[in-house]
């Protein structure tokens, strides 16, 4: 009878354990792939003697070292844990250069394991 009463008890706690009691166990889970995004711009014109880029809303300044060739990180995966599942943000890379500075805008998301780029040029001179 102990033996009943025990389990009778210990499955109650475990059905409480595993109701839904917020809003972030009401989405989907995540799958995500190993794979790291790293959202580029690519500067055909002369390069950029320094480069950063902007986050909007906090005033932070992004910097990474990472360069191949003439492509340029605005945004990569470090920031998915800073950012708003599926709300945009709005990012500048700034390019600084004596002649014609760098501004461009980027819209950046997240779906919880990647940065995704909503708006924003691929190229620039």
């Amino acid at each position: 009878m102990k033996l009943f009463h025990f389990l009778l008890i210990g499955t109650a706690l475990l059905s409480l354990r595993c109701q839904k009691t917020s809003l972030l166990n009401n989405e989907e889970p995540l799958v995500c792939t190993e794979q790291f995004v790293t959202i580029t711009l690519q500067i055909t014109g002369p390069p950029p003697s320094d480069y950063y880029t902007l986050r909007l809303n906090t005033k932070d300044t992004l910097r990474s070292d990472f360069i191949y060739e003439n492509y340029y990180p605005v945004v990569n995966d470090n920031l998915v844990n800073q950012l708003q599942r599926n709300q945009s943000e709005i990012f500048v890379f700034v390019g600084v250069r004596l002649d014609n500075p760098i501004f461009e805008t980027f819209e950046i998301q997240s779906d919880g394991c990647h940065v995704i780029k909503i708006k924003g040029h691929e190229t620039i001179n």
